[in-house]
């Protein structure tokens, strides 16, 4: 174990010296490799320049808030888990961090047990997913389930056939979405269904580099052309030549940027920094961003002509909260698979759990989902995904206020039973499960369905009653001798679930 963590870096991001020195000394006892700074800038140049495994942002820094700055470390690693440190109950915060793409929470004072339970099982659960991602690129699995985008919403099948139709051209493209709907994947879906599938798909961030940079990154660069220009740099547009390039927030580019890839477009070909002569390319381009580009226009800041050039066809990806359909779906194929990645048990969300997430309004969307949902299987202490794993800073109270679609039991009814023990009673860690099962998307038979049904939801009422019967019947809304049916019909015996 300790040579393991001896190839892992972690990047403690905290003004305080005092608290970055006792972050990485506790850390370098148990093993890691760990770089501290103290600013947002210097830690997006640290996590350019190496390979972390676990990022500790504290919340508010010199030059910037780590929450607000999120976005700028995920376009520079979009998987590393990150985890925000702060002394602050600050819930709208918190929510904003999961939208943003933190994984968890880091509070102080720093309890040293929980400390190193968090950071152990957060490296771990990363260590395993890069593992599946070298194990998938050496079979070819080039369609792996975080490269497919599922749905079972109507809103969005349609969009999708919208996708595939689209992929059978090489029609310049611009994909309209919030942060999290998945922009990318839909990009990758255009180029692996079309005819471009067998060349390159390159992808950069227009939002994620300096001015300078960015035209470095897409055009390329000559030895000599500039100061620090010690070798020939092939640019992003020459790589994808013969395939894709995905420009992601397009919104972001500078105008002298957009100048110059209005002419890649025109002429078909780039002229990189310092070269005397252009190479021709051959490329589509997709677009992706979460801004208005035709009110961009209109205030000047993104040219005409290009906007013209590269939405020929507009796409728009639903939010997440306009799929109400898949989240419920999507979240037990995520629970599914973290449950194996982390090696977990899981039955199952807590109805209570379900009613959260339907009335909840995503601002994260689908990644967000994604983020919640794993952190809720690292976490969690029992097989049943709880409210609070998966929203361990609390819901707004605006979606607490908000009127969920109900999946719970059904209210208690008078029982004539002499048993007088309440329903307050009882282990919230042990309410109803909605199981993963019950929901996996697979038609069955009318009467196995409903006897599937039926067995489930009568162990799960015995393990949340503690096998009393009258409680179980007071649950479920029946009489005695109807749960005494069901018990005898299954032959489950109540004993096995008294505690």
């Amino acid at each position: 174990m300790t040579d393991m963590k001896s190839q892992v870096r972690i990047l403690v991001v905290d003004d305080d010296e005092q608290i970055a020195d006792i972050l990485a000394l506790r850390l370098e006892t148990d093993g890691y490799k760990v770089d501290t700074c103290g600013t947002v800038m210097r830690a997006l140049e640290l996590l350019a320049q190496a390979q972390y495994s676990l990022v500790l942002l504290d919340l508010r820094l010199r030059d910037g808030n780590g929450v607000e700055n999120l976005p700028r470390f995920r376009d520079i690693d979009g998987e590393v888990p990150i985890f925000i440190i702060t002394a602050h109950g600050d819930v709208e915060s918190a929510v904003q961090a999961f939208s943003l793409g933190a994984n968890g929470f880091i509070r102080k004072p720093f309890q040293d047990g929980d400390l190193r339970l968090q950071i152990s099982q957060a490296v771990e659960a990363y260590q395993m997913k890069l593992e599946v991602q070298r194990l998938r690129r050496l079979i070819g699995d080039d369609r792996a389930l975080d490269k497919i985008i599922l749905s079972r919403d109507p809103g969005m099948r349609r969009f999708l056939e919208v996708v595939r139709t689209a992929s059978h051209a090489s029609t310049n493209v611009v994909v309209y979405g919030e942060s999290g709907t998945g922009k990318e994947l839909v990009a990758r879906g255009l180029h692996q269904l079309g005819p471009r599938s067998k060349g390159p798909f390159v992808a950069i961030n227009c939002a994620a580099f300096p001015e300078n940079l960015l035209e470095s990154e897409l055009f390329g660069y000559v030895k000599g052309a500039f100061t620090d220009a010690r070798e020939n740099k092939v640019g992003h547009i020459v790589r994808a030549s013969g395939g894709t390039l995905f420009l992601d927030e397009i919104g972001d580019a500078p105008l002298s940027i957009q100048v110059r890839l209005l002419r890649v477009i025109q002429e078909r070909e780039v002229l990189p920094l310092g070269a005397s002569a252009p190479i021709k390319v051959d490329v589509r381009i997709i677009a992706a961003t979460h801004r208005d580009l035709r009110t961009l226009v209109g205030e000047g800041r993104f040219r005409e002509d290009l906007f013209y050039r590269i939405q020929v066809l507009p796409l728009h990806v639903p939010t997440l909260r306009d799929r109400r359909l898949d989240i419920h779906y999507l979240a037990n194929i995520f629970a599914n698979r973290f449950a194996v990645t982390h090696g977990r048990k899981v039955e199952g969300f807590a109805p209570s759990a379900v009613n959260a997430m339907l009335s909840y309004s995503w601002p994260g969307n689908v990644r967000e989902l994604q983020n919640r949902v794993e952190h809720a299987i690292v976490m969690g202490q029992s097989g049943v995904i709880t409210t609070n794993e998966l929203f361990p800073e609390g819901l707004p109270r605006e979606e607490v206020a908000a009127v969920p679609i109900s999946v719970a039991v059904p209210e208690p009814v008078a029982d004539s039973g002499t048993d007088t023990e309440t329903e307050t009673d009882m282990d919230v860690s042990s309410e109803a499960v909605i199981p993963f099962n019950m929901t996996d998307g697979l038609v069955r038979p009318y009467k196995e369905a409903k006897e599937q049904f039926e067995r489930q939801y009568l162990e799960s009422l015995l393990r949340q009653a503690k096998g009393n019967i009258a409680r179980a019947a007071r649950l479920a809304g029946k009489y005695r001798t109807e749960v005494y049916g069901l018990i005898k019909k299954y032959s489950v015996d109540p004993r096995e679930f008294k505690q």
